[in-house]
């Protein structure tokens, strides 16, 4: 019996149920089965808590203590208001994801995914009404299946100093109603996953197949909590790739690759949806070229996009405290998979800047924080993590 398996199935479950919550939107169920979903994930989230009640009492408390937070806080940010709870105040009032077909607000990005939204709408449906600040916590309720897996890999003070982390790096995004903080923490748990099933063969983890379950169904939250989430795991998929290739065993893995890679068909089918309804921004001019050619030969935009993304403190931070580990303790086949994705995932975010339609300092100055929030938690976890690298699981 494997002594984290309980862990691994709670996670599996909620992970499910918050996925199957959009399913029965999408297929247009009625508010009675959104309710038993809802209800079915507050009885697993209670068996968490109680079921081994002195098991991860680091989280159990943490969370208590962000829910509080989030219920205490109003939504006044522009993305959390503007876009996320906007969707789902959409989805509430019109019982349905595809409503946007009018393309009514074009300035909330009706294009985003919205697994995140909708499960806010089903908090309210629960409830019974619309209200601005509760359907926001389904955002903090995001988090709980990859914070419980993590405890697979961490326990006891490193597990709190995983905690610690999060808290740190992901900051008031646990609870503030923004999506960065999400794709950050799905992207690092799916790419542990990717490492461990697919691509490190010394392990125990690579047997079990509830991992798998959970991989899939992190890998396809995470194109689903935002478009970035798309690109990311697009990387993942390339560094599995490449690291496969190296090590030859690319066919011997080919199966569960092709299984995993099934999680781009929910985001793959929302994106034909918006394509084919002409679903977009009216301000976004869609002219890659043009908007590139402008930049991309100027060396000062370089400068400038290193100097929001890479001058970060908390990317700082997480740069030194990966290095210092990975010198104390040196893993070559884990440093070179977190390098690759990591210089990917760089390349992607200077593209990005490089060819955005609106106004280059606006733009960095309002998204480079955020969006290198992912990079810094990658590179922090994956520090953390090597201090356990080589070390089986404990099987009682």
């Amino acid at each position: 019996m494997i002594k984290y398996n309980f862990n691994e199935i709670i996670a599996l479950l909620l992970s499910l149920l918050i996925l199957n919550n959009l399913l029965l939107i999408g297929l247009n169920f009625s508010d009675l089965f959104l309710k038993i979903n809802l209800i079915l994930f507050f009885i697993v989230l209670l068996g968490f808590y109680f079921f081994k009640p002195f098991e991860n009492w680091y989280l159990k408390i943490f969370f208590i203590l962000i829910i509080l937070i989030s219920l205490g806080t109003p939504t006044y940010e522009w993305d959390p208001r503007s876009i996320w709870l906007f969707h789902a105040k959409r989805i509430f009032f019109d019982s349905s994801i595809f409503s946007v077909s009018d393309n009514y607000a074009s300035f909330s990005h009706n294009a985003y995914p919205n697994l995140v939204p909708a499960f806010a709408s089903s908090l309210a449906t629960f409830v019974g009404h619309w209200n601005e600040i509760f359907p926001k916590t389904a955002f903090t309720f995001m988090f709980l299946p990859p914070l419980i897996v993590s405890y697979v890999f961490f326990k006891n003070v490193k597990y709190l100093i995983f905690i610690s982390l999060v808290l740190f790096i992901i900051g008031k995004y646990l609870f503030t109603g923004w999506a960065d903080g999400l794709v950050a923490i799905y992207f690092s748990l799916s790419a542990l996953l990717a490492y461990l099933l697919l691509i490190n063969e010394t392990n125990s983890y690579r047997n079990e197949k509830i991992l798998y379950f959970i991989a899939f169904t992190f890998f396809t939250s995470l194109t689903l909590i935002k478009n970035e989430g798309f690109a990311l795991l697009s990387i993942l998929f390339l560094s599995i790739l490449i690291m496969t290739i190296y090590k030859k065993n690319f066919k011997k893995n080919l199966k569960k690759i092709l299984y995993l890679s099934f999680a781009f068909l929910p985001i793959i089918l929302w994106k034909m949806f918006c394509y084919y309804n002409g679903i977009g921004n009216d301000y976004v001019n869609l002219s890659f070229v043009s908007n590139i050619l402008p930049r991309i030969f100027d060396f000062e935009n370089y400068l400038l996009i290193s100097y929001y993304l890479l001058l970060n403190e908390k990317f700082l931070f997480s740069l030194a405290f990966f290095a210092v580990i990975f010198w104390i303790n040196w893993n070559k086949e884990l440093f070179i998979f977190v390098f690759v994705n990591a210089i990917l995932y760089l390349l992607v975010l200077f593209l990005v800047f490089l060819s955005t339609p609106l106004d280059f300092h606006f733009q960095l100055d309002s998204t480079a924080a955020r969006v290198i929030k992912t990079l810094s938690f990658l590179l922090s976890f994956f520090g953390l993590y090597n201090l356990n690298s080589g070390k089986d699981k404990i099987v009682i």
